[in-house]
């Protein structure tokens, strides 16, 4: 159903009052395979910025998607304040994607600038989420809390990753396309979520965007992994 939100599924378990069971295995099953996409990206033999930047965005999306799931079980008992610990990791993620995708780049100007750019634009991300905090009621209106952060992921997806792989695919190398397939598979998830399509109370916005999501970080992995292989000036042997 479009324009429409179910109230939220509670349950109990264990006698404790309980919330979003599918909200909660979703964010689990993203977080894990992030996490172990992270721990992956750790082992690999090499070095320089592109690799260790990939490292910081599996682990720390991972983070943010991890915590949330229990800010979704446990809502009923800390509201959104819950889901603040994952909202913080996820600036930071974005981040840290915007540094891989221009590590790549084959001009060092470019880099550093742009380097720059993405510092400011973390800083404002968080200035904006405190100033948020201070002006508006957020308990009455805690979306308005997750705007500046939703903006952010959308304008670094679209922007550092999206626009970049499409350009590398044929300037580097075809591996980059997998990158721009996974952008393209998340994208729609935020129309999902704004135009609030819920297909089932236990399929709503939120399962339906995980599901985008799983499949369009499986590219960005598979895309990593593809990049990793090939003998590229960014990409050092230790």
């Amino acid at each position: 159903m479009i324009g429409k939100d179910f109230d939220s599924i509670n349950f109990t378990l264990f006698g404790m009052d309980l919330a979003d069971p599918t909200d909660f295995i979703f964010d689990i099953i993203l977080g894990v395979l992030s996490l172990t996409f992270a721990y992956r990206a750790f082992k690999l033999n090499h070095q320089g910025e592109f690799l260790a930047a990939w490292q910081k965005f599996f682990l720390y999306f991972g983070l943010s998607i991890f915590l949330s799931a229990f800010g979704h079980l446990f809502y009923n008992y800390f509201h959104f304040y819950g889901k603040l610990p994952g909202w913080f990791f996820i600036p930071l993620s974005i981040y840290w994607i915007e540094r891989a995708m221009i590590s790549a780049h084959w001009n060092p100007k470019i880099i550093a600038k742009a380097n720059k750019i993405y510092l400011i634009k973390l800083l404002l991300v968080f200035i904006a989420f405190l100033t948020v905090w201070m002006l508006v009621d957020v308990n009455a209106k805690p979306q308005l809390l997750f705007l500046p952060l939703a903006i952010n992921t959308i304008l670094g997806l679209l922007i550092g990753a999206g626009v970049f792989s499409y350009k590398f695919k044929s300037k580097i190398s075809p591996s980059f396309k997998y990158i721009f397939y996974g952008i393209v598979a998340i994208f729609p998830s935020a129309f999902v979520f704004l135009l609030k399509i819920n297909l089932h109370p236990y399929f709503t916005k939120n399962d339906f965007s995980h599901v985008l999501m799983i499949i369009g970080m499986s590219f960005f992995y598979y895309s990593f992994t593809k990049v990793m292989k090939e003998k590229h000036p960014f990409i050092k042997a230790k």
